[in-house]
């Protein structure tokens, strides 16, 4: 029997779709902006998996929010998602044997992608550096609970 986590809810992904945009639109703080970019990768790959595209749909909406409100190229962050799922995430599940554990490092990697775009773009300091691991971390949590 398989068990349906709240990643797959289409109503709790459409939820997250609005924090989302609310976040990224009507609070400019830079750390709350970036904050949700892990959760929105980790549903988009779940939501590959298996086969809503509705949901996939939702979640490039919410990466598009993001990169605007970020100053990021559009579709920058959902090309790496979709690298990041078609070659790295294989690879750790079979390196790795723990879901969380392979979880926990794909998103610390799609953070780093991130970290990489910010540097190309030369917007890069140590704040935002600080700022991006703490997300990271954060993110890895609520994965975590949700998983």
């Amino acid at each position: 029997m398989y068990k349906q986590t709240l990643l797959e809810n289409p109503i709790a992904i459409f939820i997250i779709l609005l924090i989302v945009s609310v976040v990224n639109l009507f609070l400019p703080v830079h750390f709350i902006s970036i904050l949700l970019a892990g959760v929105t990768y980790k549903i988009f790959s779940k939501s590959l998996e298996t086969e809503q595209y509705l949901s996939v749909g939702y979640m490039i909406i919410a990466f598009s929010v993001i990169e605007l409100a970020q100053g990021l190229k559009l579709f920058t962050l959902t090309l790496l998602a979709f690298f990041i799922y078609l070659v790295v995430a294989p690879r750790l599940k079979n390196i790795l044997a723990s879901i969380k554990l392979s979880a926990s490092v794909t998103i610390f990697i799609f953070y780093i992608g991130i970290l990489e775009f910010f540097h190309i773009a030369g917007e890069i300091d140590f704040s935002l550096f600080a700022i991006l691991l703490l997300n990271c971390i954060i993110d890895i949590v609520i994965i975590l609970a949700l998983l």
